[in-house]
Formats: C-alpha cells, structure tokens, sequence
C-alpha cells in the first residue's frame, strides 16, 4: 500500500512540476509590461485585462486550458485581471481567504503554493449547478526582475479533471479507495466520497504524520497508509478494508499451509525411499559380517548403487579376501613347521647313547694316536649337541657362527683337501640374537652345489659385521658357477621340494619382517655370494650389560 501510495503522489506531483515550470516565463521575462501604467480609466483596464487573458491562453497554458477553469491576476496596487467576465474588482475578493494566501506566498516568495478550493479568492454566484467544478488553487508571487518590486499575485484556479485524470484510474485493492487533503486537513480530491463522511477516518486523517509516510488502523476495520507531497504539502491517504487484507492473508496461509502438507509429503516419501536404499545394504552387511564371524569366510556383498555404500560393500570383499588369504598362508607356514620338526625329530637320537658311543671313539682314536678322528668325533659331538638343542627358539650368532664351524670342520675331513674355509666376525655381534639353524643350510647348499661338483674343490669365506641398526653375513665360496635365476625361483616357489633356502627365508621374514632375509648375487670370479641380513637385537642380558656398560 505504501509503495502504491508514494509511486502515485510522486506522479501527480510531475503534474504539479509541470504547472511550476510553465510559470517561469512570468519571473523572467517582460511579459507583463502591459500593466506597468496606471490601469485609472475603465478602457486601460480592459485593455490590460484582454491582453492578460491573451498572454495565459495562448502562450502559457495552451496545452493545459482542459483543466484550467480560471485564471486571475490581482496587482500590487489591487487592481484584477481575470479570464472569468464577471470577476473584475478586488472589491470581489474574499479578503480573508487572499490575505492567507498572500501570507504563505511571502513566507516562501520564490515557490508556487497549492491551495484547496476552500481557499478560492473569488467564487462565482451562479444561478445553476456547473458540471466543471472548482478544484485546486496554484498561485504564485511575481516581482519585476528589474527593480525587484512586487507586481502582484498570480491564482490558477483548475477544475476537478486536474486530479482525477491522474487518480481515477489508480486502484487501491479491490475495494479500496485514495483519499488527497491539503495540509489543513481539507479534502482535495477523493474516489469515494462516502470515505470521506466517515468522522472516523476523517478525524484519522488528520492525525497522520505531516510529512513522509504513515500507516494506521481505524476501528479495527480499516487500514490507512499516507504519503506526503514534498512539493504541494497534500497527503494523499489509501483506506483499504481489513478484511480484504485479511481475505487475502487467508488464501495466501491456505496455498502455503497446501503447499506445506504437500513438501512434509514428499519429504516423508523421499526419506523413507532414501533410507530404505541406504538401511538395506547396510543391514544385508551387517548380516554378512555375523556369517564372517562364525568362519563363514566364503561370503560375498554385492555391489549397489550407492556410492558410500558401495566403499563399505568393496571394503568388506576385500577384508574377506585378506583374512582367507592370510588364513591360507598361515595354514602352509604352520605345515612347513611341521614339516620341519618332524625332520628335526627324525634326526634325533638318544643323546646319552650318541654322546656315550662319541666319547667311547674319541678316547680310542686318543690311545692309538689318531689325532685326526680325535678332532672329528668332538667336532661331531659339538655339532651333534647344538643339533639337539635346536628346538629352542632363539640363539646368539656367536653360537650360531660355532656351530656351523664344527659343520665346516666335519666337512673337511669329507672332502679331504678340497675344502677350505674362513670365519671373520665382529667381536661385538657375537651376541645378536638369530633364529638356531639359519646358516647351516646355506654353507650346505654352498658345498654341494659349488665346491663338491667341482675337482679342484674350493673355499667358503664367511663375513659378518654390522652397520648401523644392521648386522649382514656374507657367504661367499668358490667353485663351480651356479644358477642364480634357478634358486630365486626355489625361493619363490612353495611347491619345490628344495625347502632348505625357502625355509631359511620365510624363517627370518617372519621374525623379523620381509626389509630382511637372503640375497644371492653371482661371486667375483664363480661360485655364489649369498648375504644375510638380520636386525641387530641382543639378549636381555647382554643388553643390560651394554647399556651399564655405556
């Protein structure tokens, strides 16, 4: 309403402008010489009166004579020019009405002020009803730009068409109506006149802000919104009834409340739609995960559209697929540990009787001065000692390091004068601790694969040291070249019967993590080289030994 309101007033006020701008030539130019002289004789009045009617007819209002209903000029020394016959003296003049007037045109002299009809300085007895009936008042005080000096008052009276041609086809609502007063309250222009009757709203009216916009409630049926004129001072006021508002309030919450039920609707069916596609796949899963639960490994999601859902679905597959997997390769490590203690079991002999039938021999070879089989039997017996007390699951490298060379020692007295061999360790990693039986198989495969096949036989060397948080052994013999890429694969391969070198891998890996184990690389001239790497951890009590002894 308030919107409707101001862009209304501001129209009406261009027409007000317009009225302001077509008086302009009044101010600047000379345009009223005609009443410079003495107007003392009845024939120079009429002459002045004619010539004023020209000048206001034909050059300034042609364009708006529709709405002009008269047009009068009172001088500065009361003297009348008027476009109505019979208005001719000042003697005519509402004299109270003029002199308000004239008191607001000198309050503000440059400015064109508005008046109701109330305000008419002159208002014709006729003797019938006229159907152009008087409206507004615009007037205007005119001096002479040459000497300053005041000429007179100009009064523009419009007839009813003024507004209404602006206004009667503004709609306010349905049934509302646009209501303009002048500032002291009289009512200029209305589109319903019993609105006007109303003492209610009359009195209203009045009561709303001077200037700018104002909104009120009358009697609780009635809604007035007000607009002031910053150019006329008129308040142009719309009068809605409540209960059109309301009316409309009601429909407007009835589509909303509609619309409402329809979205709660939509989102009860989309959030029933959504959970169910995203519940389900989650409840098929959780189903799942209990089958998995008991050894059920065999169990499979499939994939659904959802893209969450189907992460977890992809997540649980593979989950399923490690846990058989590591199942399996737990399965066959522990079978090849069978396999092992069994051998290691099937090796074993009474040790009071092997010890007893070794120390019978070796206090033999003692009497009849056969150092040699001396040197053999406690070589056997050493090895033979360690050999027994292998199931233990940790050993040091020093140990380890003794026994594989009572293993050499053995050997050599085999092959005679074609093997030789060489130990070089580092005093500080004799205390490493490393799984029992690691290097024997490897100077085993070293001798029957590179010094026993060839006639001039060979050395084994073996190196050990460490660097940094490491400790590597070198196994290095000369003879006949071997095939490097033939025992990789044996390495690789867990259906080989050779599960000497396989077995010495998995063995370390799985102490210590797949970053160790064993490389084989080809040696400087023939033969192999084959490097062990271990983590360099000591004994609890070596290593509370170490760190009081730092």
């Amino acid at each position: 309403m308030l919107q409707t309101v101001a862009q209304t007033q501001r129209a009406l006020d261009a027409n007000l402008s317009e009225i302001d701008r077509l008086t302009w030539t009044l101010l600047y130019e000379q345009s009223l010489d005609f009443i410079n002289g003495p107007l003392d004789s009845p024939y120079r009045l009429f002459d002045a009166n004619q010539k004023f009617k020209s000048m206001v007819y034909s050059n300034l209002f042609r364009g708006r004579l529709e709405h002009i209903r008269a047009i009068y000029f009172v001088t500065s020394s009361k003297d009348v020019l008027s476009t109505e016959n019979l208005f001719y003296s000042f003697e005519q003049v509402n004299r109270v009405n003029y002199q308000f007037m004239t008191d607001q045109l000198e309050k503000q002299p440059l400015k064109m002020s508005w008046f109701s009809d109330n305000r008419a300085i002159y208002r014709p007895k006729n003797s019938y009803e006229s159907p152009v009936r008087a409206s507004v008042t615009a007037s205007r005080r005119l001096i002479d730009n040459n000497t300053a000096k005041l000429r007179g008052y100009l009064f523009i009276h419009f007839n009813d068409q003024f507004i209404s041609d602006y206004l009667r086809e503004v709609q306010i609502g349905s049934t509302g109506s646009l209501l303009v007063s002048d500032a002291s309250g009289d009512v200029i222009y209305q589109q319903d006149p019993q609105l006007a009757q109303n003492n209610k709203i009359s009195a209203a009216i009045k009561t709303l802000p001077s200037q700018g916009q104002g909104l009120k409630i009358v009697d609780g049926k009635w809604i007035l919104a007000s607009d002031t004129s910053q150019i006329s001072g008129w308040k142009m006021t719309a009068v809605v009834p409540i209960d059109e508002l309301i009316g409309s309030n009601q429909k407007i919450l009835r589509y909303l409340l509609i619309m409402a039920a329809i979205g709660a609707l939509i989102s009860v069916i989309v959030s029933f739609l959504l959970a169910t596609a995203i519940s389900k796949p989650v409840m098929n899963l959780a189903r799942l995960m209990v089958f998995a639960a008991q050894d059920n490994l065999h169990v499979r999601e499939t994939l659904g559209h959802i893209q969450e859902i189907s992460l977890l679905q992809v997540s649980f597959n593979r989950m399923m697929d490690r846990i058989q997997t590591l199942i399996q390769e737990n399965e066959r490590q522990q079978k090849e540990k069978r396999e092992a203690l069994l051998q290691a079991l099937q090796m074993q002999i009474h040790p009071h009787f092997l010890y007893n039938t070794l120390d019978m021999i070796y206090w033999m070879a003692k009497k009849h001065n056969a150092d040699s089989i001396s040197k053999l039997v406690t070589a056997l017996g050493r090895f033979f000692r360690f050999t027994l007390n292998a199931g233990q699951e940790w050993t040091t490298l020093g140990k380890e390091l003794e026994h594989v060379e009572n293993y050499l020692q053995i050997q050599s007295f085999r092959y005679r004068d074609k093997l030789y061999y060489e130990i070089n360790v580092d005093p500080d990693i004799s205390s490493v601790i490393v799984m029992p039986l690691i290097l024997q198989p490897l100077i085993e495969n070293a001798l029957e694969h590179g010094i026993s096949n060839s006639p001039e036989g060979g050395t084994v060397q073996i190196n050990a040291h460490r660097f940094e948080e490491r400790v590597y052994i070198f196994i290095s013999n000369t003879g006949k070249q071997i095939d490097l890429d033939r025992v990789r694969l044996l390495l690789q391969d867990d259906s080989s019967d050779h599960v000497g070198l396989r077995n010495v891998q998995q063995r370390i890996q799985t102490a210590f993590g797949p970053e160790y184990g064993i490389e084989l690389v080809a040696g400087m001239e023939q033969g192999a080289l084959v490097k062990v790497t271990i983590p360099y951890r000591l004994s609890m009590s070596d290593q509370v030994q170490e760190e009081a002894g730092g």
